[in-house]
C-alpha cells in the first residue's frame, strides 16, 4: 500500500522499494536502540548504565569499521550487493529478537545487542550504497531526503502502538515496574521483549520491497577469486580515496560533524536517565522529534537545492552544537529538554541525509559505490566509537555526564573546519554550465 502511495507520488518502484526500507529499520532504531533498550539496561544494570551503553555501541562500531571496507569491496561484484544485504539484514533480525527473550541478563542482552546492532548497522552500508542503482545525481538529493523523511513517519506511528505495553508498566506498575492485570503480572522485562518484538516484525516486513524489486545496476564482472580480487581492489580504492583529495577531506569532516550526531542518537535516553530525566519524560521527547523531524526532513532537502549541500551541512552542524550546549544544561534547567527535542527533529535527518546524498555525488565511478560506501561507513563507525568512548571516559573521571556531553562539541569544529577545503562539486557544475551559456 506504501508503496504505490510513493508511486503516486511520483517515486519510481525502485526509488519506492529503497525508501521504504527505511520506514521499517527506523522503527527498530528508535523503538530498540534509541529508547526501550537503554531503559532497559539503566532498569537492570547495576552502576551507570550510559558507560555500559557506550562500550557496547563502541564494540560493534569497531569490528564494523575493520571488515566494511572488504565488505564493500566485495559487494561491488555483479549479483553479490543483494546477498550481502540479507546476510546482514537476517543477523540483525535474529539479534533484535534475541533482544526480546524477557529471561537473558543484562550481561547477556549487551552482548546481542552487539549483534544486533553488527547486522543492522552492516545492511546499511549496502542500503546507502544502493541508492546509485535507483536513481541519478539529479534525484538523489530528493530521494535520500525522502528515505529520512518517511523513515520517521514509520518510527513514530508504529512507536506509538508497539510502545503501549512498555508505556503500561512505566505508569501504572510498581515501583518494580510490575504490573497486575487481574490474574496476570506482566513485567518490566517482559512488556520490553514485547515492544522491541513488535519492532523486529515491523522493520522485517518492510525490509521485502527491497529485496524484491531492487536490482544491482552499477557493477565489476564477476572473477574467479572474489576474495583475492576485492583485496587488491580494495588498495586500488584505497589509494583512489587518498589521490581523490575531495572524497578524503569529506570523509574527515564527515567523520567528526557525524560523531555528534550518532552519540546523541545513541546515548540520549541513557544521558538523559542519568540527568534525572524520567522513562515517560524520554518517551514523550523520542516521540516529538520523530513528529518534528519528518517534515524537517523533506524540508531540508529542499532547501539543498536552493543553498547547497555544504551549507545545509554547515547549518546541521550549528544545530547540533545548540542540541550539545542545551544538553549540557538539562540537570541545571529541565525545560531546556524541550530545545534538544527541537533541534534534533529539526537538524537530525537532513544533516544525514545531505551527508548521504553529498557523498554519492562525490564518487567518480558509480560502479565502485559500495568500496566508496565502504570506505565511507568506515568514516561513520570510527566516529561511532569515538563519541560514545569519549563521554564515557569523560563520565568515568569527572563523575559528571554534562562535562561528558560537552566533549561533543569540539569534534563538531573540526569537522565544519575541515569542511571548509572540500570543493563543491555542486558550485563547479553552476560555474561551467553558466560558462557554456
Amino acid at each position: 500500500m506504501l508503496l504505490k502511495l510513493l508511486e503516486r507520488m511520483g517515486f519510481t518502484k525502485e526509488e519506492g522499494s529503497w525508501i521504504l526500507y527505511d520506514v521499517g529499520n527506523s522503527a527498530q532504531v528508535l523503538t530498540t536502540c534509541t529508547v526501550i533498550f537503554p531503559l532497559l539496561i539503566a532498569k537492570i544494570t547495576p552502576g551507570d548504565s550510559s558507560v555500559y551503553v557506550g562500550w557496547a555501541n563502541a564494540v560493534y562500531a569497531i569490528i564494523l569499521a575493520l571488515i566494511s571496507p572488504v565488505l564493500g569491496t566485495m559487494a561491488d561484484y555483479k549479483d553479490t550487493k543483494m546477498k550481502m544485504f540479507k546476510f546482514f539484514l537476517f543477523i540483525g533480525i535474529a539479534g533484535g529478537f534475541g533482544l526480546a527473550l524477557p529471561f537473558i541478563d543484562y550481561k547477556t542482552a549487551i552482548v546481542v545487542f552487539v549483534i544486533a546492532m553488527l547486522g543492522y548497522n552492516g545492511s546499511i552500508i549496502f542500503y546507502d550504497a544502493f541508492i546509485v542503482d535507483v536513481c541519478d545525481d539529479e534525484r538523489v538529493d530528493k530521494v535520500s531526503a525522502a528515505g529520512y523523511a518517511w523513515g520517521y513517519i514509520g518510527s513514530v506511528l508504529p512507536f506509538l502502538i508497539f510502545v503501549i505495553p512498555f508505556a503500561a508498566v512505566t505508569l501504572f506498575g510498581d515501583t518494580n515496574g510490575d504490573l497486575v492485570l487481574g490474574g496476570f503480572t506482566l513485567t518490566y522485562r517482559v512488556a520490553c521483549g514485547i515492544t522491541m518484538g513488535l519492532a523486529v516484525l515491523w522493520w522485517l516486513f518492510y525490509s521485502l520491497p527491497i529485496m524484491k524489486n531492487v536490482k544491482q545496476t552499477h557493477y565489476h564482472e564477476p572473477v574467479p577469486h572474489v576474495v583475492k580480487e576485492s583485496f587488491s581492489h580494495l588498495y586500488h580504492t584505497f589509494r583512489d580515496v587518498k589521490k581523490n583529495k575531495n572524497i578524503f577531506l569529506f570523509c574527515i569532516s564527515y567523520f567528526f560533524y557525524i560523531d555528534c550526531v550518532n552519540t546523541v542518537i545513541k546515548m540520549a535516553v541513557s544521558l538523559a536517565s542519568e540527568m534525572g530525566i524520567d522513562d515517560t519524560m524520554s518517551l514523550v521527547v523520542v516521540i516529538l522529534i520523530n513528529i518534528v523531524a519528518c517534515p524537517a526532513s523533506i524540508f531540508f532537502g529542499r532547501l539543498v537545492g536552493r543553498f547547497g549541500s555544504k551549507k545545509m551541512i554547515y547549518s546541521g552542524i550549528i544545530g547540533y552544537t545548540g542540541v550539545v550546549l542545551c544538553g549540557a544544561m538539562i540537570k541545571t534547567y529541565p525545560s531546556f529538554i524541550w530545545a534538544v527535542a527541537l533541534l534534533v527533529g529539526l537538524f537530525q535527518g537532513g544533516i544525514q541525509s545531505v551527508s548521504r546524498s553529498y557523498f554519492a555525488k562525490l564518487i567518480p565511478d558509480k560502479a565502485d559505490s559500495n568500496e566508496f560506501f565502504g570506505f565511507f561507513s568506515v568514516f561513520s563507525k570510527f566516529s561511532a566509537i569515538l563519541g560514545p568512548i569519549a563521554v564515557s571516559v569523560i563520565i568515568m573521571i569527572t563523575g559528571e555526564t554534562r562535562y561528558g556531553i560537552l566533549g561533543l562539541i569540539p569534534m563538531m569544529l573540526l569537522g565544519a573546519l575541515v569542511l571548509a577545503f572540500v570543493k563543491d562539486p555542486e558550485s563547479e557544475q553552476k560555474f561551467h554550465k553558466k560558462k557554456i551559456k
